[in-house]
Formats: structure tokens, sequence, C-alpha cells
């Protein structure tokens, strides 16, 4: 891949990504300070069922049919495939609520004190109005179309932004349910946007294939295992949270770690160009534009994250007070903590990306049992004793831990030295001439 070739779309591309920084600023203001303790730790809860739901599915329909669509000219199968794939996940995940509601209720919320089972049944609306999107946003990635992926991101958090505001406005937005409800229109504008963006990609013939869909499902069994342990990692330390410390640490800990969205921005971008090309890159054994693109790519996201890594080590608490004025203080030692995230994530981001785009989603899988088991173990030994700065360093730890494995595997197909990825940096001034100077 050619980095000045790529640097309009990688606009675009951070552009997009920027969108969910955009909410969170937002959401601050007219969600987390707008809620009690109590409303506002359910809502996460929520949040992160339905996080878990459409990171498992995109690991099992979406992400193979990018890997597909991207190496065929025959897409139509695919998509059908995975559109299948989809309804089918939802429908499980819907009755999987549905038929287990009052025996997960007592380990999500002790207490009994708040809402919880009437949020769960919004559950259903909240996967179906993501379906379509989330399939269109995977066709566009495929071929790099970015610009559209952003209109349909940005319809669906723009109209979120402005409904939460003009809710406020009439104090309508004061619960958990106002807000989801809010979400579930707004994730239905997109849905229509993006049905009118994807027309084209769509005129294909679609059809259904068995050796399609069997290929999706052998590739996709094993990205979803990996991804489903990984995903679980990302969201697990909110239950031993509720567990051990309540709703109200919940509200603590989101509070303060909403700072780690800048860290998923990069990694989502990282993913984005990533996928589709070494997907490409290994069919046809580019090592040398492998090897060159990871450096780059690690570098590059190094010197974005570096000044996010400066603020939340040695700031948290202005940080904190700047966004909540003292509401949530306690959460200083969780923002110190997760500053390392920016350390992790573009080495983790890269070679994740490239072992999915090389198909060895297996050993990915295997990797992941790593990260949950050691997670799980610092969350058990961490949390009680600590707090949630215990489980924000068991969250960070574990990753460090499985990326160290991760790498070293990497290096057996694409060797990167951090010597390399430091002389890249001597590559931003050709780029910056390319952009500003040529042009």
């Amino acid at each position: 891949m050619e980095f000045g070739k790529h640097i309009g779309k990688g606009v675009w591309a951070f552009a997009d990504k920027a969108l969910p920084a955009l909410y969170a600023v937002a959401y601050i203001f007219l969600v987390v300070r707008v809620l009690s303790k109590e409303e506002f730790g359910s809502l996460v809860l929520i949040q992160t069922i339905f996080t878990l739901g459409t990171a498992f599915c995109m690991s099992l329909a979406l992400q193979p049919m990018i890997k597909f669509v991207s190496e065929t000219k025959e897409t139509g199968p695919f998509i059908v495939a995975s559109f299948v794939m989809s309804v089918l996940f939802y429908v499980l995940i819907t009755f999987f609520f549905f038929f287990f509601q009052q025996s997960l209720l007592p380990l999500l919320d002790k207490s009994g004190e708040t809402n919880l089972g009437t949020l769960i049944n919004y559950l259903p609306l909240l996967f179906l109005t993501t379906l379509y999107r989330g399939l269109a946003s995977s066709i566009l990635q495929a071929t790099y179309q970015v610009q559209r992926i952003f209109w349909i991101d940005a319809s669906y958090f723009c109209s979120a932004i402005l409904m939460l505001f003009l809710a406020q406005q009439v104090h309508f937005a004061s619960t958990a349910k106002d807000v989801i409800i809010i979400n579930i229109i707004a994730q239905a504008f997109s849905t229509v946007v993006a049905l009118a963006l994807t027309r084209n990609e769509m005129n294909v013939r679609l059809f259904f294939n068995k050796e399609a869909f069997v290929k999706m499902w052998n590739f996709g069994k094993w990205n979803f295992g990996a991804q489903t342990i990984y995903n679980v990692y990302a969201q697990m330390d909110v239950f031993f949270i509720s567990y051990y410390i309540g709703i109200p640490g919940v509200a603590i800990y989101n509070a303060a770690k909403i700072f780690t969205r800048i860290f998923d921005m990069v990694a989502q971008v990282l993913q984005m160009f990533l996928i589709p090309f070494a997907s490409k890159s290994f069919a046809i054994a580019d090592n040398e534009n492998l090897k060159a693109t990871a450096e780059k790519s690690i570098c590059f996201s190094m010197l974005i994250l570096l000044p996010v890594f400066f603020l939340m080590f040695f700031f948290p608490e202005w940080l904190l007070e700047l966004l909540y004025k003292d509401k949530y203080a306690e959460g200083y030692n969780v923002v110190r903590a997760c500053s390392f995230l920016a350390l992790l994530i573009p080495w983790n981001g890269v070679v994740s990306s490239y072992l999915i785009g090389l198909g060895k989603v297996k050993q990915g899988f295997y990797f992941g049992f790593i990260l949950l088991f050691s997670s799980a173990l610092f969350y058990f030994l961490l949390t009680p004793v600590l707090g949630i700065f215990g489980t924000s360093i068991g969250f960070v730890g574990a990753l460090l831990l499985t990326s160290s494995v991760v790498f070293l595997y990497h290096q057996r197909f694409v060797t990167i030295k951090l010597k390399d990825v430091i002389l890249r940096t001597k590559d931003i001034g050709k780029y910056v001439r390319k952009m500003f100077i040529l042009n």
C-alpha cells in the first residue's frame, strides 16, 4: 500500500473514527453529567452488552466478508452469506437474553434497585437498527470507500447528539431509557442513509452459494472465537466492577475510561486499512511492502498518541475536572493506568490486522485465551483489593502480556524492528510535501 496514494483516504478514515470521540465529548455533557450514578451505571451495562453483541457479529459475519470481498470480483455470495449469518446471530442473542434474563439480572445488579430488567428489553431494537448499517460499512471498507463510511457514521453520531441536545431542552433525556430510545432512532436514521449510499454495491448478483457460506464459516468461526475472547476481555472489567463494587463503581470507572476512546479510534483506523491490504499483499507474497507499511503504521500511530499519553499520565486530575467537575474525581488513577495503552495500541493494532489478513485466525483464537485468562486473573486478584484502579491495571497488564506473545509470533511472517519503526519518522516530511507543496 503506497502511503502517499492513501493520504486522502486516511484523512477520511481519521475523520470517521473521530466521530465517536466527538460523540463521547457531547455524551459527557448531555448524559454523564445529567444522569444519576445509578442510571448511568445501568446505561453502561446495557451499552456494554450491545457493544459485545455487535462486536461478536462483526467477527463472525462481517470481518470474513471484508477479507473475501477484497479478494474477489464475485461479491454477491459473500454479501448474502454475511447477511444471513448476521441475522441468525442477532436472533440467537435476543432469545438468549429473553430466556435467561431472570438468571442474569442478579449477577449484573446484586442490589436489584435499578430498572436494568426493563432496559434489557430494548436490546432487540438496538440490534435490529444496527444490522444493515454494519453490513454496509463492511462492504465499503473492503473496497476502501471510506468517504461513504464517514457519512453513514456521521448520520448516526450527529443525529444522536442533536436529539440528545433537543431532548435536554425539554427535560426528556433524564433517564437511561430515554438515552436508549434516542440511540435506536439515530441508528434507524443511519440505516436509511446506508441503504442510499450502498445502492451500487448491492446492485450485484445476490445469491446463496453453499461454497461461499462454508468458506465464510470456516474463517469466521476461528475469527469469532479470537475476537469474542478479545471483546469479552474489553468489556469484562465492567462486570467485575459491577459484581465486586456495584453499579456506582461502574459509573466512575466508565467515566474515567472514556479517554480510551481515542485508542479505539486509532485501532479501528488501522484495521480499516490493514485487513484488506494485508489480505491482498499476503496473497501475492509482497513482503517488502508489508514490512514498510507496518513500520509506517506503527510509527505514525505512536506519534499521534504520544501527546495523549503525556496528558493522561501527568494530568489525569485536570482532565477529569475539565469534563466532570468533582463528580467522578475518584477515577484519576484509572486514567493514569490507561495512558499506557497509547504505547501498546499501535503495535497491537498492526500485528493483529496482519494476522487476520494472513488468515491466522485459528492461532488468534489460541492467543485470545492468554488474554482472557490473564485479565480474569488480574481482575479477580486486584479488583477486591485496589478497587477500580486494580481493574484498570489488570486491563492494561493483560493486553501487554498478550500483545508481546502475538508480536513474537508475527515476527515469523513479517519482521518488525523498533529501530526501523523509529527511522520511519523521516517519511513524515515527505508526505507533508506531497500534500501541501507538490499539490
